[in-house]
């Protein structure tokens, strides 16, 4: 059922994540992409923002900020696993990849590229404060629209 408080959490954490990898892209240009990953992490967001800050906001207190982070931690693990299964994809596309073991190493390449990437201090600082913003929000949103 939907609720202001999944709506809320959704397009706070979208906007979040948008700018957050708007500013990854900024900071290093990948081989592997281009504006398709807005697209992915976008989505993600959105998910990730309805099912778990919007399922629990919380109040508009601490408790909400947790639910903020909850969601700032799955959207940041999702979206290096799907970061991981994007360079996979274009390497086995590429011809690059024989064999099974170039498919774990390439997957967890990607992974660690993109985490590198992302733990630049700006971008850090998004997250952080996108997080307390959707998590706070959506509490609020919980406490007088419902």
């Amino acid at each position: 059922m939907p609720t202001a408080a999944k709506l809320i959490g959704a397009a706070f954490l979208t906007i979040t994540a948008l700018y957050a990898t708007y500013l990854s892209l900024s900071v290093e240009q990948t081989i592997y992409l281009n504006y398709k990953i807005y697209f992915v992490n976008a989505a993600i967001g959105l998910w990730v923002g309805w099912r778990s800050i919007g399922a629990d906001p919380g109040m508009g207190g601490m408790g909400s900020i947790v639910s903020g982070m909850r969601g700032l931690v799955l959207l940041v693990v999702y979206s290096t696993v799907a970061f991981g299964c994007w360079v996979v994809i274009v390497k086995l596309q590429n011809f690059f990849i024989r064999n099974f073991e170039d498919i774990l190493v390439s997957w967890w390449k990607g992974i660690l590229d993109y985490l590198s990437i992302i733990s630049a201090p700006e971008i850090v600082l998004v997250f952080v404060i996108g997080a307390c913003i959707s998590g706070v929000s959506a509490g609020l949103a919980n406490r007088y629209w419902s």
